[in-house]
């Protein structure tokens, strides 16, 4: 026996860590400068080619030709038998581009367009033309992404301006259209007077609580607890008529008002259109300059050379389109390792681009790391509340048996079938009450929804009125009237609860925090993102932590609870400062338990927020700063792109084996940062041993 699991231990051992070292060994080599070879066909032709890989049987080799522009594929398969030679010069570079992928040729010269339009060769011949290169790039590429910040940021900040004026008006005017919330709510006499029955119906639930806690062994004394609640809830109720119907909210939008405001968005539009004309200006000004600077690189099957655009064959590639030369032929080993952490630092921190097959996945990082830092925090509380109350407070029963066995059930369900609730409660029932509200044939007529609050104040009056006098006296049992009191305070709650909801769902005063986009059909919060996705995986992996939080409340010893009670601590005291906290280390397996399931997920993603490719990070230095409602890349489905998506396969499978390996390395940062952190805390509770 002691051969048998140590062996199943070994075989499991050898399976995980062959699995991260291929993933580790495969990622890693993705990004090292490969050789370019020349190679000569017998059929004459003559092509440039990184080669990739390579097959016995039959013999060939896989070579990456890039040029795509030209209309060839960018990856071609060359028999054994029909390759005539194969050299390296060491004039060929391999050029990373920001449009059309890579490009293999051998740099021929460099042009400056003068501003009379003349071109001025600057630079000839290999040497030349790289050293031309060398100088210039990092200029260029500098004004170039200049253009683009001005492009997206600035220019982009007047357009969101201009919208929100838009926005501003339109919402005016959606106001204008439907009678305003003073003129469509209850009558002031009808608000009072159902207030002045709430009022007398409470009044006689604390005479009642009176009676009855006389003709209950001493209960008298719990109707000022009773009159203490009723008064918070009056009280309650009387903020909100007052917000309501505070004088304060005014007649609603007016014609006239409406004017003004048109009158004040017309203006400010009119500022940030000079605004915005004048940064097109500095940017034509950039983007002339930029276009100055050429660079001829030529491959040899045909002479031609890289263009700055496929339908401007003619005219020669711009310096700044160029992200990388790589000479890798005549590049040292100080070189090639330069290379290689340069083409690891723009996979970390640029965009992508090519349909996600170059550049880097920063908006994928950002992505993730958000979604899972966000999962953690919504699910870990819930868990922890859920575990506590079917551990400590609920009467362990058939009831709580079934809950148990629901709960265990529900972390069996697939994953896509949390996308599918997540997209259809979430997103288009949720999302679309936030954006603009209930449906307006939904909503209660006001005196009727004021009705309703009137009947939810008396329930939830009553129903803590069962509740205090369901309570017997400590030390005796419970009598029959007292069983079915606290029955009634159950039923009470269930009614207050459902008419909480009716209030909430069918009120009169509610049409949405984005009501104007969501009238234009671009809704906010009515559609996939970052908060839905969130919580789709928040119920996904609540199972997890409900069942580990409860295991680690289990095993608190009972000493310690005693020893708190005798201590004169209460049940809420014990709990919070003995049971949760010798529960802590196993309450921080089951999140990081949640995290790793959950960072790992692709399937609920693809419906409730995970895009093939969005550069607006959910961070960003703009007010909100977290834009939980923008959809975002993830890097499970970014391989998941990569790999059963991707138009050129052959190009994005070194990049799967790049983000597997990215994806394991910020699951595993994460999980051994709440791992310390769970060490820590088991070590300060444990104390020094002896």
């Amino acid at each position: 026996m002691v051969w048998l699991t140590g062996g199943a231990l070994v075989a499991c051992l050898v399976m995980i860590l062959g699995l991260v070292g291929m993933i580790v060994l495969n990622g890693m080599r993705t990004y090292w400068p490969r050789p370019i070879e020349r190679v000569t066909l017998d059929s004459g032709e003559v092509f440039l080619g990184v080669p990739m890989d390579t097959t016995e049987t039959p013999a060939r080799t896989l070579y990456r030709t890039g040029n795509r522009d030209l209309g060839r594929e960018p990856f071609r398969w060359v028999d054994a038998d029909e390759v005539v030679s194969v050299d390296r010069p060491a004039e060929a570079v391999f050029v990373e581009r920001e449009v059309w992928s890579v490009w293999l040729g051998v740099p021929e010269r460099a042009l400056e367009i003068a501003p009379t339009g003349d071109r001025v060769v600057v630079a000839s011949g290999a040497e030349e033309t790289l050293e031309y290169i060398r100088d210039r790039h990092a200029e260029a590429r500098a004004r170039r992404a200049e253009i683009e910040r001005l492009k997206k940021h600035d220019l982009g900040r007047i357009d969101q301006q201009i919208e929100a004026q838009r926005l501003m008006i339109r919402g005016a005017e959606l106001e204008l259209e439907r009678p305003g919330q003073r003129a469509a709510s209850m009558p002031v006499p009808a608000s009072v007077a159902i207030l002045f029955g709430v009022v007398g119906c409470v009044a006689g639930a604390v005479v009642s609580g009176r009676r009855i806690g006389g003709g209950l062994s001493g209960l008298r004394p719990k109707a000022p607890r009773m009159a203490r609640f009723a008064l918070v809830v009056l009280a309650a109720v009387g903020v909100l008529a007052v917000w309501l119907h505070g004088p304060w909210r005014g007649q609603g939008m007016t014609a006239e008002r409406l004017d003004e405001l048109r009158a004040g968005a017309a203006e400010t539009e009119a500022r940030l259109t000079v605004e915005y004309d004048t940064l097109l200006t500095r940017i034509r000004a950039l983007e002339a300059e930029d276009a100055r600077q050429r660079i001829v690189i030529t491959e040899p099957t045909g002479g031609r050379f890289a263009p700055v655009r496929q339908i401007e064959p003619d005219e020669p590639l711009l310096l700044s389109q160029i992200v990388r030369v790589v000479d890798a032929n005549r590049m040292g080993l100080g070189d090639k390792i330069g290379a290689y952490l340069s083409r690891w630092w723009e996979f970390l921190s640029a965009p992508p681009r090519e349909a996600n097959t170059e550049g880097g996945v920063f908006p994928v990082i950002m992505g993730t790391v958000m979604l899972t830092l966000l999962l953690t925090v919504t699910v870990t509380p819930l868990g922890v509340i859920a575990a506590l109350y079917l551990r400590e407070y609920a009467t362990q029963g058939v009831v709580t048996s079934v809950i148990r066995i629901a709960v265990n059930n529900l972390a069996g369900v697939p994953s896509i079938v949390y996308g599918v609730f997540g997209l259809g409660f979430f997103c288009y029932t949720v999302g679309r009450y936030i954006d603009a509200g209930p449906e307006p044939t939904f909503r209660l007529p006001p005196v009727w929804w004021w009705g309703c609050v009137g009947l939810g104040l008396v329930s939830m009056v009553f129903a803590y009125a069962c509740a205090v006098w369901s309570k017997p006296i400590p030390g005796t049992e419970a009598s029959r009237g007292q069983i079915l009191l606290r029955r009634a305070a159950v039923a009470l709650w269930a009614m207050t609860f459902v008419l909480a909801v009716v209030l909430v769902v069918r009120t009169p005063f509610f049409s949405g925090f984005f009501e104007a986009r969501a009238a234009d059909g671009s809704p906010t919060f009515g559609s996939r993102g970052m908060l839905w996705a969130a919580l789709t995986l928040a119920l996904l992996t609540l199972p997890v932590v409900i069942v580990s939080t409860e295991e680690a409340i289990a095993a608190v010893p009972n000493s310690m609870r005693e020893g708190s009670y005798g201590c004169g601590a209460s049940k809420w005291q014990t709990l919070w400062r003995i049971v949760l906290p010798g529960a802590l280390p196993g309450i921080l397996t089951g999140a990081i338990l949640a995290m790793a399931r959950g960072a790992g997920e692709v399937a609920p993603l693809m419906l409730v927020g995970a895009v093939k490719l969005n550069q607006d990070l959910p961070v960003s230095g703009e007010a909100p700063f977290l834009h939980l409602d923008r959809s975002f890349m993830h890097l499970g489905f970014h391989i998941y792109d990569l790999g059963f998506q991707s138009p050129d396969s052959q190009a994005a499978r070194p990049l799967v084996w790049t983000t597997t390996l990215l994806l394991l390395t910020i699951v595993l940062s994460l999980n051994l940062v709440a791992v310390v952190i769970r060490a820590k805390l088991r070590a300060r509770l444990t104390g020094p041993t002896v």
